[in-house]
């Protein structure tokens, strides 16, 4: 199997890191943060609207990558406290209805750009 770099301009511009990698069946999509993808800036909004413009990132680099939300396996969410975790979860369920990915959901401290929320997924090719 050979390892496959994901890139589109349609997403914030990655730092020292790729969008996603696909390799065999499955894409990795490194963490995303609520970066506009227009201007590559930080969107600092509430936790809900920063979910909602990550998992559009997300979405944009798995359509690239040939999948979707709908493949998505794993998800892993960082959140600057959990005290956002009721926030989140109601923007998140707005993308994941029904057949729902495993998740772990953790507070870590000093996310970049003083963001709130960042989250990476495992998904399906």
């Amino acid at each position: 199997m050979k390892k496959e770099i994901i890139y589109t301009d349609q997403a914030p511009e990655p730092g020292p890191y790729s969008q996603a990698v696909k390799f065999g069946d499955l894409i990795f999509v490194s963490g995303q943060t609520s970066e506009d993808p227009l201007t590559n800036t930080p969107i600092h909004d509430s936790v809900a609207a920063q979910t909602r413009r990550i998992l559009e990132n997300i979405q944009t680099i798995l359509t690239a990558a040939g999948s979707s939300l709908e493949k998505v396996l794993r998800v892993d969410i960082y959140l600057s406290t959990m005290g956002h975790k009721n926030e989140m979860n109601s923007a998140y369920l707005e993308y994941f209805q029904d057949n729902r990915p495993a998740r772990n959901c953790v507070g870590v401290r000093d996310l970049d750009d003083g963001l709130d929320v960042e989250i990476e997924v495992i998904a399906a090719a």
